[in-house]
């Protein structure tokens, strides 16, 4: 809104199973009100970032631009924010009363939980399993990131039930507060700086509870073989792969250090129906699927921790950490 008049901007999330749509458009929340307010807006209404055709809005990550005026900034439903569009598409005029109390509070303490199952030979090299506790408010954060938790800590169950323990230690580690910054990972890398070198590989699950269809991975020469040949032997689901990226949220603060880094990528057509919204609620989550996460968790877990040589680590001339969109 500028000076009694508004700008719209047409550009609903795109439903697809491997979660692009949402990359294009999260943009426009994290960006849009410094965006706007050098346009000369007093206000951003912004079309919820999600999939769903529901009343239930979206939130997350934003940011003001340092010396661009802080002007409000609120995320309408899908389904309100069509039938504004409409209106304004009909030359009809409306009026729209702006009544926040959202505010930055000071920093709490909050930590994160780490759990290990030492290696039989090389216990002091590790191949890290990851996943995030903290959510949005609106929602329990079933899907986002609970189901990631159950992806790793059931895979780790799993392989320490066995009468034989693979070469390497599996360090389970549950970030706390990807959402707001990162500030799980970051400290990570800060308190375990000594040991970095030792990592040889780390994983994370942050793509919901939907059916595995996939990993992302980025290593070094010789990486290919593991991944095709594990993605061959999983009866699950047809996965694919595909090297790139920064293997998800938290462990791309690893990614400076070389540590090969692998995604678990599930079925996002659904995700976003509910992702950082009040819908984000335990009944979302369909077992059948979640189980397949967990197989594809325990299957590369052994692989990457039993395996008679590490993968080579990312090139110096890939570690550049990239900022993502949450």
């Amino acid at each position: 809104m500028s000076n009694g008049r508004s700008v719209r901007l047409w550009a609903p999330t795109a439903r697809a199973r491997y979660g692009a749509g949402y990359g294009k458009t999260a943009a426009l929340r994290v960006n849009g009100a410094s965006r706007a307010a050098k346009a000369g807006a007093i206000g951003l209404l912004l079309r919820s970032v999600g999939t769903d055709a529901s009343r239930l809005p979206h939130t997350g990550a934003m940011r003001y631009q340092e010396g661009v005026p802080r002007i409000p900034a609120v995320a309408l439903s899908t389904v309100d924010a069509d039938l504004l569009h409409r209106k304004l598409g009909k030359g009809e005029t409306v009026r729209v009363r702006m009544n926040l109390s959202c505010k930055s509070l000071p920093d709490a303490e909050s930590a994160n939980v780490v759990g290990e199952i030492p290696g039989r030979e090389k216990p002091d090299e590790i191949v890290l399993l990851g996943a995030h506790l903290d959510s949005w408010d609106l929602g329990t954060g079933a899907v986002d990131d609970a189901a990631g938790c159950a992806h790793v800590i059931e895979a780790a169950r799993l392989i320490g039930a066995r009468p034989t323990k693979p070469r390497r230690t599996l360090r389970v580690v549950l970030y706390a507060n990807e959402e707001f910054g990162l500030r799980g990972g970051r400290q990570y890398v800060i308190e375990h700086a000594n040991e970095l070198q030792k990592h040889v590989a780390a994983f994370e699950s942050d793509s919901g509870s939907g059916r595995v269809w996939g990993l992302q991975w980025n290593a070094g020469p010789g990486a290919e073989r593991l991944f095709r040949g594990l993605v061959a032997s999983l009866a699950v689901t047809p996965l694919e792969e595909k090297k790139g990226g920064d293997g998800g949220a938290d462990i791309s603060t690893l990614k400076a250090s070389g540590i090969p880094l692998i995604g678990l990528r599930c079925d996002a057509s659904r995700y976003f129906d509910v992702h950082h919204t009040a819908g984000d609620v335990l009944e979302e989550v369909k077992d059948p699927e979640l189980r397949t996460g967990v197989a594809a968790t325990a299957a590369l877990a052994w692989a990457l921790a039993d395996a008679a040589e590490p993968l080579a680590r990312i090139p110096e001339e890939e570690r550049e950490e990239k900022a993502r969109k949450r």
